[in-house]
């Protein structure tokens, strides 16, 4: 399949803001949402990626939006998050912690 090809797929397959949430902002069913990052670099608020599972074709679909403190603003409920396909991934991670010695204690 071209990139064209899965373009074109993805796009017939997107959801739309409205499938993800309802007008109130609450998540609609056939979707689970898995992961949010908020990120406060907007002077008005937050921008916030959103990571849902699509139910039906256990797909991943994450929508990024600004949202502002006082609510009013709203891009995801609005309908103008930007929507893209992803797809989960697993980073190993190590990590470190001090030993505890009997000279130590």
């Amino acid at each position: 399949m071209s990139a064209e090809d899965l373009n074109i797929a993805n796009s017939i397959n997107k959801p739309s803001c409205a499938d993800l949430v309802d007008e109130d902002g609450d998540l609609n069913d056939g979707f689970e949402l898995v992961d949010t990052i908020n990120d406060p670099s907007w002077r008005h608020g937050l921008r916030v990626t959103d990571t849902f599972k699509r139910l039906s074709d256990s797909t991943y679909w994450s929508a990024h939006y600004r949202l502002s403190t006082d609510g009013e603003t709203n891009e995801l409920r609005e309908g103008v998050a930007i929507i893209t396909q992803v797809e989960p991934y697993i980073i190993e991670v190590t990590k470190y912690r001090k030993l505890v010695r009997e000279a130590d204690l």
